[in-house]
């Protein structure tokens, strides 16, 4: 176990190379182990505007569970979207050694799955596929159509898909939206849910 003395979220590519550099850095898998007191307390002293709104959802799913989904549709969307990397972890390691802030070093392979592209990554990697040649149909019908098409992934429950002389896309189905894009951009989902809330169309996020 080692004692962290710097937290650093995404830093661009020159700092990253900086710190590969120095050796004396560790790549954060985002894996955090803490006690909900602990949390808690540090979203408490580094997210204060947030604190009594996580509170309020807390109380209300541990006090009126008939009143839980309502008080968690109104008061989640309040919070500040940001991640638990930037909102506690960075400031938090910028007391120093006081943040109490530990890494336990381990070497393994890891993938967040984070995108559309990197789910069928690692599918393909999984099913001994050829990567970027393979298409994966992820809960469409078996008897799904494929002519000429390759490095594509398909969610569509239960539907027979036809792929037709097309490459390197995403085709995601739900109950009440459609998703297509290409692998390579489908981390831009997030522009999606922006869009969506801009729109006020809360009920499709």
């Amino acid at each position: 176990m080692r004692r962290v003395k710097c937290f650093t979220e995404k830093p661009d590519r020159t700092r990253a190379e900086e710190f590969v550099a120095t050796g004396n850095y560790a790549w954060n898998s985002g894996i955090f182990l803490w006690s909900a007191r602990t949390l808690a307390n540090a979203i408490r002293e580094h997210a204060p505007a947030m604190a009594p709104l996580l509170e309020k959802i807390a109380s209300a799913h541990a006090n009126s569970p008939d009143s839980f989904q309502r008080v968690f549709a109104e008061t989640y969307p309040l919070c500040k979207e940001i991640s638990i990397d930037y909102a506690v972890l960075e400031p938090r390691s910028a007391k120093g050694e006081a943040a109490e802030i530990y890494c336990l070093p381990a070497d393994f392979a890891w993938n967040d799955l984070g995108s559309w592209n990197a789910l069928y990554e690692n599918i393909v990697e999984a099913t001994g596929g050829e990567a970027s040649k393979s298409n994966v149909s992820d809960g469409a019908s078996t008897q799904s159509i494929v002519i000429d098409a390759e490095g594509n992934y398909v969610y569509a429950l239960g539907k027979i898909v036809a792929l037709v002389g097309v490459s390197d896309l995403v085709v995601v189905e739900t109950t009440d939206a459609l998703l297509i894009t290409t692998r390579d951009r489908s981390q831009d989902v997030g522009k999606v849910v922006a869009e969506l809330k801009g729109r006020g169309r809360y009920d499709l996020i």
